[in-house]
């Protein structure tokens, strides 16, 4: 059973959707439980570099079982954009230097990550303000999960114990 995950971030909206288009043809909006995740426990509102760090301390700790599923998934459509704020002919010339480099790293990083992507392009472009706007689709199986889970069972009580350790202050334990 395919689960489809669409994350949008341009102009206008930021979004990471889940479809369970096989069960109920159902949408799920993700971005207040990603907002939470990255929250303070007791102002869910409230992001903090401290707050962010903590949860991503989290997701370090289970490198491994998110590694073996993303090996698993193949990406449908990876489209970025990274638009800079024109100054100077220089200004614009190293602009774009920078953003290409970086992409081909981050082309590279996914390219090792993912199973294969099909359908992507990487782009450039001179706008008023700096910003990266990015579409991503994928489809998600239940089993990729289980498989991970399987593969790296000895993580496990690794990522719970970090997870009680941090329970009070930080992190996805606020959900």
């Amino acid at each position: 059973m395919p689960i489809r995950i669409v994350a949008v971030r341009d102009d206008v909206r930021g979004d990471v959707d889940i479809y369970f288009t096989k069960i109920f043809n159902l949408r799920l909006d993700f971005d207040q439980l990603v907002r939470r995740l990255f929250a303070e426990r007791g102002d869910p509102e409230r992001i903090t570099v401290k707050s962010a760090l903590a949860s991503l301390s989290y997701y370090r700790q289970a490198r491994n079982i998110i590694r073996t599923a993303t090996r698993m998934i193949k990406i449908k459509k990876l489209t970025l954009i990274v638009k800079t704020k024109s100054g100077s002919l220089d200004t614009d010339t190293w602009g774009f230097v920078f953003s290409y480099i970086g992409l081909s790293y981050l082309r590279a990083y996914i390219h090792r990550n993912f199973r294969a992507v099909e359908n992507e392009y990487f782009g450039h472009q001179v706008a008023a303000v700096n910003c990266v706007n990015f579409e991503c689709h994928f489809n998600v199986r239940l089993a990729y999960f289980l498989f991970a889970l399987i593969r790296n069972i000895k993580d496990i009580p690794r990522v719970i114990k970090s997870m009680k350790k941090g329970k009070s202050v930080y992190g996805a334990s606020n959900i």
